[in-house]
């Protein structure tokens, strides 16, 4: 049972349907998804029927409150503006989905966009065509790869199924040419490890592969309808410009031959970087959330 507030603590598995019963009357932004949560080791409560979550920030590792909730919303941020206070002498919420801003504006709270935070959200069949975009770089990217590993192949299996060992090697690959000093001193570390260890059977992954060697992969979670959401993803860029291209665009192929319409990329988190190699994927729309303050 999720504790009520003002008690927090960190999800279990079993804690996921009370979780999903408040998020999935929302569109599915990304921080809020069960999955996300249970991997960051967010801290949860239930506030006035609302889902508080004590995050903490994706980069920094600093805490910050938000919320997701479409009861009594101006005396949830009252009550969790008031904690802020007290636990990071900095009276501010991050992370609130856009759709709670109309009703925090009209009670007198300042709200501005969290524009990091803001979730890409893409046309399944429109990504699944990327090797038909005219004149788009990663058109030839995909054929480039295609021609030069014509043996490349594609293995699509539940988390549980994977060679974990595989995926932590590639996510050290990664930290090692991202600068860390070692894959433990990204952020981002824990939080794969315990996605990986949770093993959970709704949880899919797509693997590139050419011949034995593992170049990208990417995990997503189908949700209610005809949406998906991606977890985490990533790939070795030095072997070859075109492997996201490619995995990219065999995930899309898998997802759309499955009915899923549309997924949700995640946010940038204000990475310039990030940004760019989200946004060439052309998204078809957002999930915005917002930062709300006591005006």
């Amino acid at each position: 049972m999720i504790p009520t507030f003002p008690e927090f603590r960190p999800l279990e598995p079993t804690d996921r349907a009370a979780v999903e019963a408040v998020v999935h009357t929302f569109p599915p932004y990304s921080d809020f998804s069960f999955t996300n949560l249970y991997a960051w080791r967010a801290q949860v409560s239930s506030l006035h029927g609302n889902l508080a979550v004590r995050f903490a920030d994706y980069i920094s590792g600093a805490p910050l409150f938000s919320f997701i909730g479409r009861h009594r919303v101006a005396e949830t941020a009252m009550q969790l503006l008031d904690l802020a206070r007290q636990e990071c002498q900095c009276a501010v919420l991050r992370l609130v989905p856009s759709c709670a801003a109309p009703a925090l504006t009209e009670a007198g709270f300042a709200v501005t966009a969290d524009e990091g935070a803001t979730d890409y959200v893409f046309a399944v069949d429109h990504v699944a065509g990327m090797h038909q975009w005219t004149g788009h770089s990663a058109r030839r990217r995909i054929r480039r790869f295609s021609t030069q590993h014509p043996d490349y192949t594609v293995r699509h299996m539940p988390l549980h199924a994977i060679d974990a060992d595989e995926f932590r090697a590639l996510f050290a690959l990664w930290a090692q040419r991202k600068g860390y000093a070692s894959p433990q001193a990204s952020h981002e570390h824990s939080a794969f490890e315990r996605f990986l260890r949770s093993a959970d059977p709704g949880i899919e992954t797509v693997g590139l592969y050419v011949g034995a060697r593992l170049v990208g992969f990417s995990s997503f979670e189908r949700l209610p309808g005809d949406t998906a959401i991606v977890h985490f993803s990533k790939a070795d860029h030095a072997f070859h410009g075109g492997v996201c291209d490619v995995l990219y665009w065999e995930e899309a192929r898998l997802l759309h031959a499955r009915g899923v319409r549309h997924y949700n990329w995640e946010q940038d988190l204000g990475l310039p970087g990030l940004h760019q190699s989200k946004k060439k994927y052309q998204p078809c729309h957002f999930l915005t959330k917002c930062i709300v303050r006591a005006d």
